[in-house]
């Protein structure tokens, strides 16, 4: 049954990111600009230079087309300016083979390098930065929430619930830019920018850097987590089975661990999937302040340099990361609570 409905949800998947292709590609139609804008903004550049710059690229021909060309392909397209780019009907190696086959086209910012490629370079770094932001989040997160709800309404309960607060209220990139400015440039203690210390690169130096912007990163999820699990453990714990519990002679621990926190904690399943994608796509913030070279600080410089296939790119792995992450809490679910059914006719 839940093989199933794994199957029935990755055709949905796939559709979603079809979707989100779509969306994406008209939204950067719109958007003013483009790969030849730089041209155009060259006062020594004739018009004859931009058509020129555009037929080899293809932009001059219309939307539909365009989009049909980079989500399958070129090779295939009728042999006419009309559906084929200018540097594939002058060679039929350099047709793009759409992203259907993972084909996201030619960076025009990194020296014509395929895309994908400049992609791959960046994912380990924000892989990296996203799995110990969300370890963090996770092992600051549950103790925190599990102990306020034992405390409820106690000196421990309250301080946790302002702190949050407080916390909560300054932008955590601004934060994260304080304590670098302090930590960093006045104490010293931690580098100012960088996955590692060129010439070195060793695990405690790459440990280094790692420690100010994966704290800095899992603040979100720690405050999230402790608040949902606090208010879910405040629910359960007064349910009549968990009275039942206690009147057997239970013990608290046995009570909270074993009893209450295997179903408080559902809701906090739900939440992995918004730090899921937010780990794993990579924050532009946080990248951006403390210089960490992955896949959001890459999105900006492709921004930047109106680098259509890189954006592209990103935007598409993003897109498929949010709908995995999706899938991968439905899953969960499954495992967590074996009391969860799959209607596949649904």
């Amino acid at each position: 049954m839940l093989a199933r409905y794994i199957i029935r949800r990755s055709v949905q998947s796939f559709f979603l990111i079809w979707l989100s292709t779509l969306i994406g590609f008209t939204i950067y139609q719109a958007a003013p600009g483009g790969p030849v804008q730089f041209l155009e903004d060259d006062p020594k550049a004739t018009s004859a230079d931009v058509e020129r710059l555009a037929t080899l690229y293809g932009v001059n021909r219309p939307i539909v087309i365009q989009y049909i060309a980079w989500l399958a392909g070129e090779d295939w397209l009728p042999q006419s300016e009309t559906w084929r780019s200018g540097r594939c009907l002058a060679d039929p190696d350099r047709c793009g083979k759409g992203i259907i086959r993972l084909d996201f086209g030619k960076s025009f910012y990194f020296k014509g390098q395929p895309a994908i490629d400049v992609i791959i370079e960046r994912m380990p770094a924000t892989f990296i930065l996203g799995a110990a932001s969300l370890f963090l989040s996770i092992v600051g997160g549950l103790p925190l929430g599990i102990y306020a709800a034992i405390k409820r309404g106690r000196l421990p309960d309250h301080v946790i619930r302002v702190s949050t607060v407080l916390v909560n209220t300054v932008p955590h990139w601004w934060l994260g830019l304080l304590l670098l400015i302090f930590l960093g440039g006045y104490l010293g203690l931690v580098p100012l920018s960088g996955m590692y210390t060129i010439g070195d690169g060793s695990l405690l130096d790459r440990l280094h850097h790692l420690i100010l912007p994966a704290t800095v990163g899992a603040i979100g999820g720690w405050i999230g987590f402790s608040r949902i699990l606090r208010f879910e453990m405040l629910e359960v714990l007064n349910l009549d089975y968990i009275r039942t519990a206690r009147a057997k002679g239970l013990s608290e621990k046995a009570v909270v661990y074993g009893h209450a926190l295997r179903n408080a904690i559902m809701p906090f399943v739900t939440g992995l999937s918004g730090i899921f994608l937010l780990a794993l796509s990579g924050s532009v913030l946080f990248e951006t302040v403390f210089s960490w070279p992955g896949m959001g600080r890459l999105f900006i410089t492709a921004v930047n340099a109106r680098d259509f296939p890189v954006m592209m790119a990103l935007f598409v792995i993003g897109s498929f990361l949010g709908v995995l992450g999706l899938l991968m809490v439905d899953i969960l679910y499954s495992l967590v609570d074996p009391r969860v059914k799959y209607d596949v006719a649904n």
